[in-house]
């Protein structure tokens, strides 16, 4: 018998899950192949791409006096040095094979076991 492992590691951009903080497994009543794994835990952000407004090029002044800004994402990837969030995720899913007996989560640093 084993424990079926299903591994949450985001990984963008040299951002990664370091810590797993807490696992829930929420069973549905109504359907009961049905069930979904929540895992929290600390993202490390290394690098961010943020909304951000660029303003438009003028050659010359507008004749409508009308600024105009572009609201885009920054494409930048600007550093970042010891950014950490809190994250959450919800996995769903249907149908588990019969031997599993819990749900393994993995990241960078630890992992946690939740049993069904």
């Amino acid at each position: 018998m084993g424990i079926f492992i299903i591994h949450i590691n985001i990984v963008r951009m040299k951002n990664e899950i370091t810590y797993v903080k807490d696992i829930r497994i929420i069973k549905e009543v109504d359907e009961p192949d049905l069930m979904a794994i929540k895992a929290r835990g600390i993202a490390a952000i290394k690098k961010l791409i943020a909304p951000v407004l660029i303003p438009k090029k003028y050659d010359s002044e507008p004749e409508d006096g009308i600024y105009e800004l572009d609201f885009t994402l920054d494409d930048a990837h600007v550093d970042f040095v010891d950014v950490e969030l809190e994250v959450e995720v919800v996995f769903r899913i249907k149908n588990l094979p019969e031997w599993v007996k819990g749900v393994k989560v993995n990241a960078a640093e630890n992992s946690d076991i939740e049993l069904l």
